[in-house]
């Protein structure tokens, strides 16, 4: 039972390398030097020639692209590209070089293919070139949804690798802001808040959006604090200014952000940054005065605070469109009250604005107690005081329409020119222009003006109507019968 034994098994091979080592013939062994060490190199060639390693072939073909690129022999790089991918097919790198070599060779669909490929692993560098050929470089093209997912799928890619850079940070929360995907934006903006304190004023408006108004004051109070400092440093900034301000109107701090921009236009060095700090404050009132206007209880006391306000707004920014507006709709809101105190500033609101601004509210006045004539008058000298003004416009639209002997295409052109002084028209604008439309029996224009109309609901009903008229007009009673429906009882 010898042969089973393992003890024996290695006596008998120790035996046999001894007894083999003893017969070799030492003597004659400096013969076979030369076949050893042919049989070396040989091992040692074929194992660098065949090695998948950084070997010397790797690194002739890779002096061969380079040289290729040099003298930009894009051709000759594709082949030696071809050649390496051949052997390695999955090399995201060659992958990517052959992509920017087939982009230089003028065929960018067949670059975008292959770096979309790459995309998919989240390849870095792929993620850059989509970025920076198919986005940045086309940043005014309207994106559909799945190029906004791809977009959104690039910045992800690089922001995970690189988390500080700043560039594609800020992209990224603009998209996500844009897309409404508020709660993800949040952590970008407070980073970024970091560097530029100003983003944390944006995160305290969306934290608000969201419904978190604990969230939303601790983000403007974090940035007031930073950018208070850096006014401090350099008081003289007037986008530093507004900054502090627009935190303090976001707190509700109304008195502080006005003395903030007061004190900062009372300083300008130029005409132009006085300009722009005057016509925040005109912005800032409109703010104060919507501020009070939400309060549940609105005294006589109030409504002439506003009046006064919109004095000192008017004093400010005479030629603010918002200013402007406000101002007449507080006056004319204000028409029926027989307080004395609030009569007394009403007109002296009305007398000491700029003449545009007065006529304006006389003739909307007049508009209102139907003396069309006067109204007409009034507020074709705003216009031609104020000819930029979309509010006055309108108003004369529908004055001009209204006549006796209505010149209807003259009001249609002022009613165009309303809408295109106004960066958003409300509903009022649209439904003028598409009363103006009905009444001259273009019924089939008339309609997308009245169906904006609708959104109000002040002006739904009237509205409806005229839309029930017009598509009886033009053959579709279902749609007609529908509008009457949906008018109220």
């Amino acid at each position: 039972m010898e042969w089973i034994n393992p003890l024996r098994w290695f006596s008998w091979v120790g035996e046999f390398f001894r007894v083999w080592f003893l017969n070799i013939p030492w003597r004659d062994a400096p013969k076979a030097i030369p076949a050893i060490i042919l049989s070396i190199a040989l091992f040692t060639t074929g194992f660098i020639a065949f090695s998948e390693g950084a070997g010397w072939r790797n690194r002739l073909m890779e002096r061969q692209l380079q040289l290729a690129l040099d003298h930009e022999d894009y051709p000759t790089a594709e082949i030696v590209l071809l050649r390496q991918l051949k052997s390695d097919p999955g090399n995201a790198d060659l992958l990517y070089r052959y992509a920017l070599i087939r982009d230089e060779q003028s065929f960018p669909d067949q670059a975008r293919v292959l770096m979309r490929r790459l995309l998919g692993q989240k390849n870095i560098h792929a993620a850059k070139w989509m970025l920076s050929q198919e986005y940045l470089a086309n940043a005014d093209r309207k994106l559909d949804e799945e190029k906004l997912a791809e977009y959104e799928f690039i910045l992800d890619v690089i922001h995970k690798r690189e988390p500080k850079n700043v560039i594609v940070e800020n992209l990224y929360a603009n998209l996500l802001i844009q897309t409404q995907k508020y709660v993800k934006a949040l952590p970008l903006l407070e980073s970024l808040s970091k560097l530029d304190p100003r983003k944390g004023l944006l995160a305290a408006a969306i934290s608000r959006r969201l419904g978190d108004e604990l969230a939303a004051e601790q983000y403007a109070e974090k940035a007031l604090e930073a950018v208070t400092s850096m006014a401090k440093d350099d008081p003289a900034d007037v986008g530093l200014a507004m900054a502090v301000a627009r935190n303090q109107a976001f707190l509700n701090r109304f008195p502080e952000a006005y003395r903030t921009l007061d004190r900062s236009a009372q300083s300008a060095k130029t005409p132009e940054e006085r300009n722009v700090l005057v016509q925040s404050l005109g912005d800032l009132i409109v703010e104060w005065v919507n501020d009070i206007e939400e309060s549940p209880h609105e005294t006589l006391k109030d409504r002439v605070r506003v009046l006064r306000m919109l004095q000192a707004a008017l004093r400010f920014a005479p030629n603010n469109p918002r200013v402007v507006s406000m101002t007449a709709d507080h006056v004319l809101a204000t028409l029926g009250e027989d307080s004395k105190e609030l009569e007394t500033v009403r007109e002296a609101l009305v007398n000491g604005s700029a003449p545009g601004i007065a006529h304006f509210i006389r003739g909307t006045s007049a508009l209102m107690k139907k003396d069309l004539k006067k109204a007409e008058f009034e507020l074709s000298l705003a216009a031609e005081m104020m000819p930029r003004s979309g509010a006055i416009l309108n108003n004369l639209a529908v004055t001009m329409a209204m006549q006796e002997e209505p010149d209807y295409e003259k009001a249609l052109e002022v009613a165009n020119g309303a809408i295109e002084q106004v960066a958003n028209p409300t509903p009022h604008f649209f439904e003028t222009r598409g009363q103006i439309l009905f009444q001259m029996g273009r019924f089939k224009s008339a309609i997308p003006d009245l169906e904006r109309a609708v959104a109000d609901p002040s002006l739904a009903d009237k509205a409806h109507e005229m839309l029930a008229n017009c598509y009886d007009e033009l053959g579709d009673k279902d749609l007609a019968d529908g509008h009457r429906k949906a008018m109220t009882p």
